[in-house]
């Protein structure tokens, strides 16, 4: 029987199937023979009735190794480092952190770790198993630290006066149980938590299927991530959307835990994961269709888990894709998993000469655009995610 990972609902319905899909979209790999037999998997997507939680109900703990080469870094991109030192700024001003201890709980790089620092965080302690063995600039400043464990209440053996995690929980089989760690490691004190998770609510209302990837076994909507934290003690002060509704931001503070909480309506979400069921598979073909036979050549701009997670979903259609073009130099010269092309710099693109670039990401098509046209390029756009 399958039961819901945040509410323990026995009735939960199946929206949506993807089979073989890369396991990491962001392990990328040094050559083509590794990038084709790269693991894959299958996802199916169960919505609970009771909580609106979506999750994949094939997900396997065990296949998920994040270690070093896992890049998921997203602060190459303008707008993506404008939104993110907007959000220091606002929570060092929110959460009064000027001089005080912050832990981030999977502080990938450290970015958002220097950017506190920066704004007046006396000690800025990032968590994170992927950066063992692996530099980063963002420690050279001062009061930055990076520890390469996964966070637990037992390995925090100072105090903190806040705590941050973003983009973690999404990739968590058991949520319930790192939000009761994080409560019992707060205690009685009050201490503020803001989560930041990839917004479900967002990708049903724009059928934004390229989100649907094997690492993130949770797809959390506005109702389901109040559920949780309410049953694990922490009281939401405010469930918003942001980045153009592409994230859900949790600011929350410690409370009783409430173990029986559900959300009082849950039909608008429901009604929105039914309608992504029914349209999900008929955009998957149109793009199939539109694209088989095509004369000239693409790339797809965003060798992230979208771009990826399209250019895989693809199959044959995607022959006329030479190339994957992203802003992080780390990925460049890399090979994409499962579709095996090679992640290029912006630059290359001179030599490519492509007639189509396909956008994985709305928020970046301005930058995108005239970055291309800059170079003397006039290919069609077109936007693959909203």
């Amino acid at each position: 029987m399958v039961e819901c990972i945040v509410c323990g609902s026995s009735r939960p319905a199946e929206i949506f199937e993807l089979v073989d899909v890369p396991v990491l979209c962001n392990q990328l790999w040094p050559d083509r023979s590794a990038a084709s037999s790269a693991p894959v998997g299958d996802i199916h997507l169960h919505r609970c009735p009771d909580c609106a939680m979506i999750w994949n109900v094939s997900f396997d703990p065990d296949r998920m190794v994040y270690s070093t080469g896992y890049e998921n870094a997203l602060h190459f991109s303008p707008s993506f480092r404008s939104f993110s030192e907007s959000l220091a700024d606002n929570l060092v001003a929110r959460f009064d952190l000027s001089g005080r201890t912050v832990v981030e709980i999977g502080c990938g790089d450290g970015h958002m770790l220097d950017l506190l620092a920066k704004r007046g965080v006396a000690e800025a302690v990032g968590y994170d198993p992927s950066m063992k063995s692996r530099e980063t600039p963002f420690t050279e400043q001062a009061g930055v630290e990076i520890v390469p464990e996964y966070f637990t209440a037992g390995n925090v053996t100072r105090p903190f006066d806040a705590v941050i995690c973003r983009h973690v929980l999404e990739h968590l089989d058991a949520p319930m149980e790192m939000l009761s760690d994080l409560r019992r490691a707060i205690g009685a004190r009050d201490v503020p938590v803001y989560f930041e998770v990839p917004n479900a609510d967002w990708m049903m209302r724009t059928v934004s299927m390229w989100d649907v990837i094997y690492e993130h076994v949770c797809y959390w909507t506005a109702p389901s991530i109040s559920a949780a934290f309410r049953r694990a003690g922490f009281v939401p002060v405010s469930v918003a959307e942001g980045y153009g509704g592409q994230f859900l931001m949790v600011e929350a503070r410690p409370g009783e835990p409430q173990p029986d909480w559900l959300p009082d309506n849950v039909s608008a979400t429901l009604e929105d994961a039914d309608a992504f069921s029914r349209t999900a598979r008929s955009i998957l073909g149109t793009w199939r269709d539109e694209l088989t036979g095509r004369p000239g050549s693409a790339v797809i701009w965003g060798a992230g888990s979208k771009g990826i997670t399209f250019g895989n979903a693809l199959g044959k259609a995607g022959g006329m894709i030479s190339a994957l073009v992203d802003l992080n130099p780390r990925k460049h010269g890399l090979m994409a998993p499962g579709m095996a092309l090679p992640v290029v710099a912006p630059e290359q693109l001179a030599e490519i000469a492509p007639d189509l670039v396909l956008i994985s990401n709305a928020l970046y098509a301005d930058e995108i655009e005239t970055r291309v046209r800059s170079m003397g390029l006039n290919p069609d756009f077109r936007i693959v995610a909203g």
